[in-house]
């Protein structure tokens, strides 16, 4: 005869005095059971009733989740006896508490990225995608179980990589979408927190290199002689088209639509960060948006064909290449015109930002043209009352030549 019971389990105290709320099953001298995952004190809960007293602030969720598990022991117990199957209190267990299957570290990891990839996430499944391809490479290893990322093999692999010649700031990026991995299987309880090697390993970065021109080496790409329609000439209206609009991304560039401007402003919503700008256009940005534009095209600037949709990985791979082919002939410009560095697409940001805070324009101001945040509350409200027309003003000025 098989019979339960909910009980605190008081063998097990934690320090807080508190003790792990259980259905125990009895089946004569054997017996099992099955932890609600819930703890606590001897005072909030009623032995009598088998339940969690009333003035307890999750008194119903908890009392639910007894009332579901106790259900689920009673179903099991019928079906073994319709069956006509032995019954033991370890196997109507085994039919409540069905344990789920054990994920590696890499499966889990490619499990989250599979699930961003599916809401778009496209930026995020691709940095995890790049990790874990990461550590599979250094390691040597296609599957790694969570135990096996210790410390020491977090180590081994920095000195992997770096022998490898991988820049330290790969490295920490690899090594932050490691560590998400981690937190989240954590979180959903697939592994303990003792197992956790980022509470030692400190991930290092190194400070990037300025990367950013003066406002006359703009100047000096933006009126270059180039033949239309060549690489060159395409790669030189991107970067100076990017440095019109605020130093505007090449992956939001790439997207943008006919539909995005009116009244000579643009409105899109920048991917990275999901923030809304509102830009008017300068008469530079003007004359090469109207060189680009084609009825009927999905997009201003031939980077994305029609067919490839938005949040995908076919934008995704397609913008990368954009960006490659841009950078490649952006360095022979800077070649060309005698330029100490090889300029990329990223200078446009840089370079404007830089110019503008040359030009004497607040640290705030700056900030709110780019979209970032900044701590100070004060500040950051005052900002929002800023008319456009300031900002507007102060992009006329950093573009004017």
């Amino acid at each position: 005869m098989s019979t339960f019971k909910v009980l605190l389990d008081k063998r097990r105290q934690l320090k807080n005095g508190s003790y792990p709320l259980i259905v125990r099953i009895f089946n004569g001298n054997d017996r099992r059971d099955i932890t609600l995952k819930t703890r606590l004190m001897e005072n909030e809960f009623d032995d009598s009733t088998q339940s969690v007293i009333a003035n307890h602030p999750c008194s119903k969720l908890i009392n639910l989740k007894i009332q579901k598990t106790v259900l689920e022991v009673q179903q099991a117990i019928l079906r073994l006896e319709i069956e006509d199957e032995v019954i033991t209190s370890s196997i109507i267990k085994a039919r409540v508490v069905k344990p789920k299957p054990r994920l590696s570290f890499s499966q889990f990891g490619y499990a989250i990225m599979e699930q961003m990839q599916s809401v778009g996430r496209v930026g995020n499944a691709s940095s995890y995608r790049c990790a874990l391809t990461a550590l599979k490479t250094h390691s040597g290893r296609s599957d790694i179980q969570f135990k096996e990322v210790s410390y020491g093999l977090l180590c081994l692999l920095e000195n992997k990589m770096l022998t490898a010649g991988l820049k330290k700031n790969t490295i920490a990026a690899y090594n932050r979408a490691w560590r998400a991995i981690f937190n989240r299987a954590i979180n959903e309880e697939l592994v303990e927190f003792k197992f956790y090697p980022f509470r030692k390993f400190k991930i290092k970065g190194e400070t990037t290199a300025k990367r950013n021109i003066s406002k006359e080496q703009i100047k000096a790409i933006a009126e270059m002689q180039l033949i239309p329609q060549s690489q060159l000439w395409h790669s030189r209206n991107y970067f100076t088209l990017s440095f019109n609009l605020r130093g505007m991304s090449f992956t939001d560039m790439a997207s943008i639509k006919p539909e995005d401007i009116l009244n000579d402003r643009l409105v899109y919503r920048r991917k990275k960060t999901h923030k809304l700008y509102n830009i008017k256009l300068t008469d530079t940005a003007k004359e090469i948006i109207i060189e680009y534009q084609k009825p009927g095209a999905r997009y201003i600037l031939p980077l994305l064909a029609d067919h490839i949709l938005p949040k995908t990985i076919n934008e995704r791979v397609a913008i990368q290449q954009a960006v490659k082919v841009c950078n490649k002939y952006l360095k022979r410009i800077a070649e060309e015109l005698k330029l100490p560095v090889n300029v990329t697409t990223y200078f446009a940001r840089h370079s404007w930002a830089t110019i503008a805070k040359r030009m004497g324009y607040s640290k705030e101001l700056i900030s709110e043209s780019l979209g970032h945040s900044f701590g100070n509350k004060i500040t950051e409200s005052y900002l929002d009352s800023f008319d456009q027309e300031v900002i507007d003003a102060m992009n006329e000025e950093v573009c004017k030549f």
